[in-house]
């Protein structure tokens, strides 16, 4: 069942009706859920669909289910790609060409390369950067400044202004009366107002995103270069605490939050990257969280359980009392299916079909350039001896190749 499922998906692929593609992965994946090829699959549909981060879920849960595959690390590359985080999807791309992945991986590295040049260029050139809501700062030549003795009020932009502080009776005591008590009164104030400002200041200096699948949370700190002495990552049973240090030892960014949902503390995991840290969360439930962060919002319906999916209605003109078992008219055709038996150019156009449609990436390119190189004389499924040197025509025998010139 899920082979023919997988096959309607690869069929609907190549007519670019991906939305169909994606529905018959989907369908697939309910019945192997640990097929990490049906994943990869529908990565790929949803990246033509441009849902990029449901792409990277399911590259993710690819890669979870098998590490060395390499169209899901490709994938999870060209998604991150898409969502502007060069940095993740360089090192995606790298491990996919780790693995063996070869042509396309070589055009998306090049677009990472392309983009992370322009990234360090541009805070040299003097432009705006803004990080999580602080104010935005810009570096100006001192040939560039002028003088103003009285500079003309700018309304701020309410997107980018930075935020008011606030105080509570606990961060900023009651004013007294009298002058000691004021003067502590004072000094308690400046020091709650300057830790305020610290932990803002902690929280807005890296970004953060996460990324889930049916049995993991995966939150990423986009942090560059750090190594594991500067970097402190505290799981609890709902809470997740991270802080880095600088290169003096201080503290300069803190991640505290309590979780949506409970995680199985003994097997999540974290790895410092070149670009961020990466911290890998089990669910205790298979859920979908709704936020990171604890909150009120409901969770989704248990999406890994099959016993939860609701089977499709189908429309029908029959009446309401004469029920149809569309599952067994289904079953009877693809009983029909496989028991015909095509001949002569039929049998053959069939054959190449199930080969083309249940073939890797590599394996369809191979079989496009043979055959069109060739004139239809050479089908290759190997890529490794196609993609070396064009394929030469080979008449059967009895026959010689001839141009359309002569």
């Amino acid at each position: 069942m899920a082979d023919a499922l997988r096959q309607k998906a690869n069929e609907a692929y190549l007519d670019d009706d991906f939305e169909s593609a994606i529905a018959h992965f989907t369908q697939a994946i309910e019945i192997e859920p640990k097929s990490s090829d049906l994943y990869a699959g529908k990565a790929q549909a949803l990246i033509r669909e441009e849902r990029y981060v449901e792409a990277i879920q399911d590259a993710n849960t690819a890669i979870e289910l098998n590490p060395n595959l390499p169209k899901a690390h490709l994938r999870k590359g060209i998604a991150l790609f898409h969502e502007e985080e060069y940095e993740g999807a360089k090192e995606a791309l790298e491990e996919a060409k780790k693995l063996g992945a070869a042509g396309e991986v070589d055009r998306w590295l090049g677009k990472c390369n392309a983009e992370l040049e322009v990234e360090e260029i541009e805070p040299a050139a003097g432009t705006l950067s803004f990080t999580n809501g602080s104010a935005a700062k810009k570096s100006i030549p001192a040939t560039q400044k002028q003088s103003s003795p009285e500079p003309t009020p700018v309304k701020a932009s309410p997107q980018f202004s930075a935020p008011t502080p606030t105080s509570t009776p606990e961060d900023k005591p009651a004013r007294p009366s009298s002058k000691p008590e004021k003067q502590k009164w004072q000094e308690d104030s400046a020091a709650a107002i300057a830790k305020a400002a610290q932990e803002r200041e902690f929280q807005g200096k890296y970004r953060h995103q996460f990324f889930q699948t049916p049995a993991a949370v995966e939150v990423n700190v986009l942090a560059k270069n750090l190594t594991p002495e500067r970097v402190a990552v505290h799981i609890e049973k709902q809470h997740l605490r991270v802080v880095t240090k600088d290169a003096d030892g201080q503290q300069d960014y803190e991640l505290d939050i309590p979780l949506y949902g409970q995680v199985d503390v003994a097997e999540s995991k974290h790895e410092i990257l070149k670009s961020k840290i990466e911290i890998r969360l089990r669910k205790a439930q298979p859920i979908s969280w709704p936020t990171l962060e604890k909150s009120e919002q409901k969770a989704a319906a248990n999406f890994s359980d099959p016993t939860m999916n609701i089977q499709p209605s189908y429309p029908s003109s029959r009446s309401k009392d004469k029920k149809v078992d569309w599952d067994r008219v289904e079953a009877e055709v693809k009983k029909e299916e496989k028991t015909e038996k095509p001949e002569g150019e039929q049998a053959l156009q069939k054959l190449f079909r199930d080969i083309y449609s249940g073939s890797d990436e590599d394996t369809r390119r191979a079989m496009n350039k043979s055959f069109q190189e060739s004139n239809g004389t050479v089908l290759s499924t190997n890529w490794k001896d196609v993609g070396k040197a064009p394929v030469n025509c080979s008449p059967p025998s009895g026959m010689q190749t001839r141009n359309w010139e002569q």
